[in-house]
């Protein structure tokens, strides 16, 4: 099992964050758009570079302290974005189609409302390391246990998921860019399993998902375990 460095899902948040910014500035935006906004990490490093940022969410906590700081942060949904065509420069969506029920909407949203381009983010691995191909399957159990808890997970989306997504529009040519990022580093397999078997608790004895842990938990001490990375579409209007 090779060695690599450890850092935290904050670390890793963090640093994803931050290519996926730098990838938006070298866009020059005049003003962004950041549909799934969340707790505002984007908005705040976009706002910081003096570029006009509006971020879109769900109404709730996270809404409600970003518009306590002052920021222009608005409830509303990705399927109905509140504003007019050609509204933003460049619109967002950051690790957000794997959350939605209908991305693809979402998707043909963002295109209306930008003027210039959309980026598209969504977690990425790559199978060809071991570490990774565990990673995947963690990242696929961790899901199949949100949904059973009622949340809406899916899948992460591959780049040719995100490109058949894209609208086709009359008179409209879009330009297609993809990109990726990775920083190997590990993610704490003890950590991991700790929170999983609590996860499991109570789930029936012979529920799948205990055996189908078990299994997870010996790939990732034979093999180890690294954070993802992202995968981002940039969709620019040429026409």
């Amino acid at each position: 099992m090779l060695g690599l460095r450890a850092c935290t899902a904050e670390e890793n948040h963090a640093w994803s964050l931050e290519q996926f910014v730098a990838s938006l500035l070298r866009e020059a935006p005049n003003s962004v758009l950041d549909v799934g906004c969340g707790a505002g990490g984007l908005m705040k490093q976009v706002a910081d570079r003096g570029v006009p940022v509006v971020g879109v969410d769900q109404a709730g906590p996270k809404l409600e302290a970003l518009q306590a700081e002052g920021a222009d942060a608005r409830g509303g949904s990705a399927y109905e974005l509140p504003f007019d065509d050609g509204a933003f420069d460049w619109v967002t969506l950051r690790h957000v189609p794997h959350h939605l029920e209908r991305p693809a909407r979402a998707i043909a949203e963002a295109v209306r409302v930008c003027r210039t381009g959309v980026l598209i983010a969504e977690p990425a691995f790559d199978p060809s390391l071991p570490s990774q191909r565990t990673a995947l399957q963690l990242d696929r159990w961790e899901k199949r246990m949100d949904r059973r808890g009622g949340m809406y997970h899916a899948e992460v989306h591959e780049l040719g998921e995100l490109v058949a997504m894209l609208p086709e529009l009359p008179g409209v040519e879009l330009e297609l860019e993809s990109q990726r990022f990775l920083r190997l580093r590990a993610r704490s397999t003890a950590d991991f399993a700790a929170d999983a078997r609590r996860r499991v608790a109570e789930l029936a004895p012979d529920d799948a998902e205990r055996d189908a842990l078990d299994a997870l938990l010996e790939d990732c001490a034979r093999d180890g375990l690294s954070w993802n990375g992202s995968i981002c579409l940039v969709v620019r209007r040429t026409g």
